[in-house]
């Protein structure tokens, strides 16, 4: 074959992109060790629960012993440690989105954490789920941007399957739990929220998906790439599946009733954390 031949063949293939170069498979530039600058605090964050309200932080704490705040360096807007019948853990309270919660999530990794449950919320895209439901994700479908710097676009990313299920069944124990459902199932993550369309509802719910949310699949790709346990807890905010949008904060009764809810959910996933 002359040179001509392979350079009219290389033209080609770069031209229909039958051969693609990925990159950002590299050695990163900075590691999140590099990013506390050594500072890591030990066993304080080995076990710990993640959330994104102020309400569900403040919960916590009456169910805890030997309280301290405690000062990290990422980006969070609370955190503090405590007891739970002798065993230790820590509360961190971060920002919604998958961008700011993985960087948080990356540099508790880096300070230490091994198991992680993340409490948040979630809209409901099947009929199987209505407000003040629970949803605690197992898989899902990636629309959010930052768990493709982790994976390719065709991975699938999943729960921890152990500390889910010990968690499905804390919950499932709780003694009033009559007035929600709890189901394991499909999360879809997206980073606009005010880009869930209607097709897009029906096809992800016809594919088996539960509910949608901002961060539970980078959560899950992260736990994933850095071999940590970690489990995601949703409560149901609102339902998309109905021809218009219905929301929690329009009916208070709701509101109360997940409140309410949110108390004994606390102390399943404070068992579950400690075992």
């Amino acid at each position: 074959m002359t040179l001509p031949h392979v350079l009219s063949i290389a033209k080609y293939v770069l031209r229909r992109g039958v051969l693609r170069i990925r990159l950002g498979y590299g050695k990163p530039v900075i590691e999140p060790k590099e990013f506390i600058r050594g500072n890591s605090r030990g066993d304080i964050l080995r076990n710990s629960i993640i959330v994104f309200s102020r309400f569900t932080a403040k919960t916590i704490k009456k169910y805890l012993e030997r309280i301290e705040d405690i000062k990290l360096d990422i980006p969070s807007i609370e955190s503090y440690t405590g007891f739970y019948r002798g065993k230790r853990l820590a509360v961190v309270r971060v920002c919604f989105g998958a961008p700011a919660t993985i960087m948080a999530l990356e540099l508790m990794i880096a300070h230490g954490l091994k198991r992680a449950i993340v409490i948040g919320y979630a809209g409901a895209i099947n009929p199987k789920l209505r407000i003040t439901d629970i949803l605690l994700p197992t898989w899902g479908i990636r629309e959010e941007g930052t768990s493709h710097h982790y994976y390719p676009p065709e991975h699938v990313p999943r729960s921890s399957r152990a500390i889910t299920d010990r968690l499905y069944e804390n919950i499932k124990k709780i003694k009033g739990r009559k007035k929600f459902r709890v189901l394991k199932g499909g999360i879809w993550t997206i980073d606009a929220i005010f880009r869930e369309t209607r097709d897009k509802v029906i096809e992800y719910s016809r594919r088996g998906i539960l509910g949608v949310d901002m961060e539970s699949t980078a959560l899950m790709c992260v736990a994933e790439y850095r071999n940590i346990e970690l489990a995601i807890m949703l409560t149901i905010t609102d339902e998309l599946y109905r021809d218009k949008w219905v929301s929690i904060y329009d009916d208070k009764k709701l509101l109360r009733r997940a409140m309410k809810n949110e108390r004994l959910l606390i102390k399943a996933v404070l068992e579950t954390i400690t075992a």
